[in-house]
This record gives structure tokens, C-alpha cells and sequence, in this order.
């Protein structure tokens, strides 16, 4: 190892010397810069080296370059025309020799390989001033040989090839090997959508390319082309050279032998147009000079129409569709390269017609083709207003066919949409505005059939809008017309989280600017209670914006003196009861992410509820233990804890709060809930002293033993305070919990710990 680590450091001596002979670094910081190397090599020479090491290694190195380039820039005022020396290069090469002997130890890294690639390129933008073209042309030769190994290594990788072609095209202006590539890539991943799109938007550039030289050229135009119009037969072999050689030199892989018979006919492009003989032709006309015959004229005329129309990219969009034939997505994502380019309302025609016929009973498809014209029209643009008004007829009859809630909800969603997007023209807001009060007042004729939860919704929103730009009088009828339009909503949709959301949000609003006699329809406090906890939260208990609009209502009245902390200490574990009995019916679902959303949820409520407790006034009595409190009804607290609950001068000061509080609080989520590692965090941020600190330590391993955050998190506060008797008992604890087969990665973390103290009071 040793022998190893000398050899590399004796390679660095010329560029020390040149550093220190240009005055770029001193001695010390030259020593400091060779011990520094020495630790990451010797750390290289581990037998088990991860990714992180290497990174680290190559950070400081660019970090070291580019310090010496800021201290080359400043002192290059005094010394002109100064000559690029070795160690100009030296630590790029060095970083190369890092990042490849990253990729020998963890070849299957494709992250390393891409940010092998970034590196090269961001090297290339800022080669020396000296030799630009000869460094760009080395850089761009080294990213061709770094794609065609990262592409050999991850076959299945679309990113990469797809920033393989890139190059092709934009730094080695080869066309023709970029569109090699994806065909490639598609060979093998023809599911990829992101291949599919940028292989269609390849070949429409390269059509837009053509036009753009042509019309240089003077083609369209009837006029001679002049000897500047011709390229010179070095131009021609240039040309010809760069077009039949493809620099990225990828061997053929073992998968492309697997994936021959996809059925994909991409080789019919190259075979029926050939972008670079259509090229040549272009020139000979341009040039006077080619003597073609009538039937070479037609076929050069045949094939050049057909190519500027896009019917190389209608035969990609072909094949894209028969290997993704299900995904309106993709065809939209395609439709949308399209309307980019110059002269494609042919080729956009036909990818309307196929989304037409092929989901002509899919709500999304028939709503995006009644606005689809509407693509490429700007709010400035003349033509907006006929867009507009053909968009809002093409609804009116697709309504008269597909007369359901999804059709509807399109419809106005795509009114709304449009009334927002035109804020700076009145009289479109005002038409806008008018045909969504139709379209609500047509719902609410048919809410059996065309009404659904969503669209409840944007009524709702609609019709506060309304509100707030009508007079007091009318303002409160339409206030009752919005609590009656939730109040029905929620009844039919009560799964709906948003709709109780804002009727309950409405209520508690009207609730609190209502005087003494509150009408029929706005409930009180204790109408408010159940329509909370009987309805809302019954319907929809994994609701966090729910729970914190009633938490924060509940702590409201708290503060007022309307009831008492064991009154909303009950409020708080009926939560963690109603959001924990989810686990077992989130665990059969098909959602993937609504297990972890679930327990961020409970998380949320028992931090929410140590930050209450906390902040509790000082003077208030202690909270009792839950098991004394349970099911305890919102009744009025005697005037004496009334009033104390009132007193704000009272109250905990910045910095500070109620310990006692708090530590029955822990204590009673321990005992009567399902504790979590975010809760025991948040004890352990306002916990002041040390033995409750390790009690709380001891719960929080206890969550889940096998997770090493909470055990190294414990470790570093026991190394903290000098508890080492402590701290070796726990780390075999530790070691015992997290398995064999995480030994090693946790006694490396744990290393880490010791050397770095300031890593010891992290919590988990």
C-alpha cells in the first residue's frame, strides 16, 4: 500500500515545483496540499472503497484548481504573454485518474460515469487560453471514449444515450451518427419515452437545419446562385468526411443481438431518406453545375418535398406509437415538439387524427384536441379570440356526446385555466367569468350526473369569487348559497378531503364574525366539534390539512379560555388513535406512497403536540396522565383555569417553556401511542437535562433497532458528555441491532463520528 501511495506522490513533483516557481502557492500551503493527497490515497487504497471517498478526492482537487486559476488571473497583470506550463494541466489530469480509478472499483455506478461526463464538458467550456482548439478537440475525443464505455457498461441507461447524441450533433456536428445512436438506444429500450421524443426531435431539427440552409443558398428562388453559393471541393471531402464518420466508436453490445426481432423498422428512415444525398444535390443546383436529367430532377424534387415536409418524422412518430401505443401523455409531449418547428401543421394533423382515433372515449384526449389549435397562439397574438371562441365551441359540442362529470370538469377547468391566463384583458375575464357561471348553474341542474368532487370544488372557488366582488347585501346571500353548495358537495363526496377543508374553513370563519345569534345553517362550537370528529375526520382521518385546521381551532379555544389543556391533550391521542388504526387498511393498498405519508402524518401530530405542550404557560397545572382523560367531552373549564388560560403575560418566554409539561407529554405518547423517531427528536431539541436526555435516547433506538441514525445519534451524545463506560456498552448494543450484514458500514460511520466531534451533536 505504502509503496503504492509513494509512487503516486512522486508524480506530483514537477507541478509542485511549477506551482511554487510561479508563485501560484507557498511552501506551506504546498505541504498542506501533499499531506491532504496523501490521507485521500492512502484512504483510496482501502480494501473496501466506496463512491464517497473518490468524490471527496476530486472535490478538493477542483477546488485546489480553481484556486490556482483565480491567483493565475490576478497576477497575469504583471506577467504578459506568459507560456501554459504543466501545472496549467496537471490536476485535470490527475482528477481524470481519479474518476477512472472510481470507474475500475464501482464500474456499475452510473451516477459516477455522468458525473465523469459533466466534469469533461464543464473542462472543455473553460480550457486555458493557450492551445483552446487542440485542448477542445483532446476533451471532446476523451467524452467520446468515456460515452461508448458508460454506454457498454449501462445499456439500459436512456439519459446516456441520449447525451451521447447530443454531443454528436452539438460538438462533433455529426448528424448522422447522433441519429445511429438512438436507433440504438431504441433497439433496446423501446418503451423509452424520453429516447422516443428526442429522437423525433432530432430528426425535426435536422429538417429545420435544411430549410435554414436553403434559403442561403437561394434554392427557393428562382435566382442564379453566384461562386459564393458554391463549396469548394476541400469543403466537399471535408463535408463528406465528417458525415460518414461517427467519433463515438461503441462496439456492438450483447443486448443489441437480444433485441434484434422488437419488430421496430427504424433503418427505413436511413433507407427511404437520405439526409446527406438530398445535401449534395442542394449544392449542385445552387452551383449551376449539375446536369441533371428530368427523371433525377423529379426524384430529387419527390424526395426533397417529402423530407421538408416531415416525413421522416411521421414515420418516427409511427413507430413510436406501435411501441408506446397507450400513453396520451406521449403523444401530447410529441405534439408539443412539433409545434416548435416551422411548417409542421401537416404532421401535427396527423398526430391529432391518431389521438382522435385511437382514445375516442377518453375524457383527457377529447378536451386536449378541442384546445389544441390553441398550442401555438399567444395571448398577444390576433388570432386568440377566434381560438378561444372555436375552443369553447368545440366543449359545447363534445358536452352534447360525453355528458358526464369528467367532460365537465375539462370544460371548466379549461375555462378557469384561460380566465387567469387572460388577467389583463377585461373583456375576455368577463367572458370567461360568464361562461363559468353558466356552466355552474348547469351542473347544479344535473349534480346526479355531472357533478363530481373536483368540480365542486372549482364551483366553490368560482362562486367566492363572485363573492368578493359583489356588495355586502349580496355578498352574504351568496355566502349562504356557497355553505349550502358544501354542505351538499361534502354529502355526496365525503371522502373528499379539500371539500371539507374549505367548508369547514368557511364555517369557522362565518362562525367568528357572527354575533350572538348564529344562524341555522352556521354551526356552533359544539356543531362544530362533531362535524369535525363525527364527519370530517371520520370520512377522511389521514387528512393532514384537516387535522391541523381542527388542532388549530382547538388551541384557539384554548387560548381564549373556552377549555382546558387536558380537553386538548384528549383532542391530540384521539388523533394519533384515529391516524395509527390506518395502518392496517393503507397497508392493502395499491398506493406505494401512502404508508410513509401516514406515518410523516403521525409524526407531524406528536411534534405538533410536544411544541403545544411546551408552550403551555408556565403557571398552568400539570398535564395528567392520558389514561386519566381519555374520551373527555369540549366542556366549559371552571373560571379559575379559565382565566389562568387566558393570561398571556404568563406565558412561556422566547427560549424557554414548560418543562413539566413537556415531559408528560413524552411521557404519555410512550405509553399510550405509537411513538417516532421525529417525536423523540423534537424531546431531545427541549429537553434540558442530561439524564432525561438519555432516557429519551434509549425510547428513540427502541422505534427501530435496526436503524443506524438514532444508535450513532446516541453515541455521539454519550462521547459528548464523557459518559465512555456508557457509550462502549451502547456501541455493542448498537453493532448486536443493526446485523452482520451492516456491521462494517456502521462502524465506518461510527469512525467518522469520533474524528469529527462536531458531527456528535447532529440529531437523527
Amino acid at each position: 500500500m505504502a509503496e503504492v501511495v509513494q509512487y503516486h506522490l512522486e508524480q506530483m513533483v514537477d507541478e509542485l515545483e511549477d506551482l511554487e516557481k510561479r508563485g501560484l502557492f507557498s511552501k506551506a500551503e504546498l505541504k498542506t496540499i501533499v499531506k491532504k493527497r496523501t490521507k485521500f490515497e492512502y484512504a483510496l487504497r482501502r480494501r473496501r472503497v466506496n463512491r464517497a471517498a473518490f468524490l471527496q478526492y476530486i472535490e478538493y482537487e477542483i477546488n485546489v484548481d480553481a484556486l490556482r486559476r483565480q491567483r493565475k488571473q490576478r497576477l497575469s497583470g504583471t506577467k504578459r504573454g506568459e507560456k501554459t506550463t504543466l501545472s496549467d494541466f496537471s490536476i485535470m489530469q490527475r482528477v481524470i485518474s481519479i474518476f477512472e480509478r472510481a470507474l475500475v472499483k464501482h464500474p456499475e455506478d452510473a451516477m459516477l460515469w455522468q458525473q465523469y461526463v459533466e466534469y469533461i464538458k464543464a473542462r472543455r467550456r473553460m480550457a486555458p487560453g493557450i492551445g483552446d482548439e487542440e485542448e477542445g478537440q483532446g476533451h471532446s475525443r476523451l467524452l467520446s471514449s468515456v460515452f461508448a464505455r458508460a454506454i457498454t457498461a449501462h445499456p439500459y441507461e436512456s439519459q446516456m444515450w441520449i447525451k451521447a447524441a447530443a454531443h454528436e450533433l452539438d460538438i462533433n456536428a455529426n448528424s448522422s451518427a447522433a441519429r445511429i445512436l438512438l436507433q440504438r438506444a431504441l433497439r433496446l429500450i423501446p418503451d423509452s419515452h424520453r429516447l422516443w421524443i428526442e429522437y423525433f426531435r432530432l430528426e425535426m431539427l435536422l429538417v429545420e437545419k435544411i430549410k435554414a440552409r436553403r434559403r442561403v443558398l437561394g434554392i427557393d428562388q428562382p435566382a442564379v446562385a453566384t461562386e459564393l453559393d458554391t463549396p469548394s471541393a476541400d469543403e466537399n471531402t471535408e463535408m463528406e468526411a465528417a458525415d460518414n464518420n461517427a467519433f463515438i466508436d461503441l462496439p456492438q453490445l450483447d443486448e443489441e443481438e437480444n433485441h434484434k426481432s422488437n419488430g421496430l423498422q427504424l433503418d427505413t428512415v436511413e433507407e427511404r431518406f437520405a439526409e446527406q444525398a438530398l445535401a449534395r444535390l442542394d449544392r449542385k443546383v445552387a452551383a449551376g453545375t449539375g446536369n441533371l436529367s428530368e427523371e433525377e430532377r423529379a426524384t430529387m424534387d419527390q424526395q426533397t418535398n417529402a423530407y421538408l415536409q416531415g416525413a421522416v418524422a411521421q414515420v418516427v412518430y409511427e413507430q413510436a406509437i406501435k411501441a408506446i401505443p397507450s400513453s396520451l401523455e406521449f403523444r401530447q409531449e410529441l405534439a408539443s415538439v412539433a409545434a416548435l418547428f416551422s411548417d409542421t401543421d401537416r404532421l401535427r394533423e396527423i398526430i391529432l387524427s391518431s389521438i382522435c382515433s385511437d382514445f375516442a372515449n377518453d375524457t383527457t384526449a377529447r378536451a386536449y384536441l378541442c384546445s389544441a389549435h390553441l398550442a401555438s397562439v399567444s395571448t398577444t397574438s390576433p388570432e386568440l379570440v377566434d381560438g378561444l371562441q372555436c375552443a369553447v365551441g368545440n366543449f359545447k359540442t363534445i358536452l352534447t356526446e360525453l355528458d358526464n362529470p369528467d367532460m365537465w370538469t375539462e370544460y371548466v377547468r379549461f375555462l378557469v385555466q384561460w380566465r387567469d391566463a387572460c388577467a389583463g384583458m377585461v373583456s375576455l375575464r368577463a367572458y370567461f367569468g360568464t361562461l363559468i357561471d353558466r356552466a355552474v348553474l348547469q351542473i347544479g341542474e344535473q349534480k346526479d350526473g355531472r357533478l363530481n368532487a373536483e368540480l365542486a370544488l372549482i364551483c366553490a372557488d368560482n362562486i367566492q369569487t363572485r363573492m368578493k366582488q359583489q356588495t355586502a347585501d349580496d355578498s352574504d346571500s351568496s355566502e349562504m348559497r356557497l355553505l349550502n353548495w358544501l354542505a351538499d358537495a361534502t354529502q355526496r363526496f365525503p371522502d373528499s378531503a379539500d371539500l371539507w377543508h374549505r367548508r369547514l374553513s368557511l364555517l369557522l370563519a362565518v362562525n367568528a364574525d357572527s354575533a350572538a345569534s348564529v344562524p341555522i345553517n352556521v354551526a356552533n362550537d359544539s356543531r362544530l366539534d362533531g362535524l369535525f370528529a363525527d364527519q370530517a375526520l371520520a370520512q377522511v382521518p389521514a387528512s393532514k390539512k384537516l387535522w391541523n385546521l381542527f388542532l388549530d381551532w382547538i388551541e384557539q379555544r384554548f387560548s381564549n379560555g373556552l377549555i382546558s389543556a387536558d380537553q386538548v391533550q384528549s383532542r391530540y391521542f384521539d388523533a394519533f388513535a384515529r391516524t395509527t388504526q390506518q395502518r392496517s387498511t393503507l397497508a392493502l393498498s395499491t398506493d406505494e406512497g401512502a404508508l410513509p405519508r401516514l406515518y410523516e402524518l403521525v409524526a407531524h401530530l406528536q411534534i405538533r403536540y410536544v411544541d403545544w405542550a411546551w408552550s403551555l404557560p408556565l403557571h398552568c397545572k400539570q398535564l395528567s396522565s392520558i389514561g386519566d382523560i381519555a374520551h373527555m367531552a369540549l366542556v366549559e373549564p371552571d373560571e379559575e383555569e379559565a382565566e389562568s388560560n387566558r393570561t398571556p403575560e404568563n406565558s412561556a418566554e422566547k427560549g424557554s417553556g414548560n418543562v413539566d409539561a413537556l415531559r408528560q407529554a413524552y411521557h404519555n405518547v410512550s405509553r399510550h401511542a405509537l411513538p417516532t423517531l421525529m417525536f423523540y427528536k423534537k424531546c431531545l431539541e427541549r429537553e434540558p437535562e442530561l439524564k432525561n436526555k438519555i432516557l429519551l435516547y434509549e425510547m428513540a433506538c427502541r422505534v427501530d433497532e435496526s436503524n443506524m441514525k438514532p444508535w450513532l445519534s446516541y453515541l455521539g451524545f454519550l462521547n459528548k458528555i464523557k459518559e465512555l463506560s456508557q457509550a462502549s456498552t451502547v456501541y455493542w448494543r448498537a453493532v448486536k441491532a443493526v446485523g452482520d450484514s451492516r456491521q462494517l458500514e456502521f462502524e465506518t460511520a461510527y469512525q467518522g463520528l469520533l474524528h469529527k466531534p462536531s458531527k456528535a451533536a447532529q440529531l437523527f
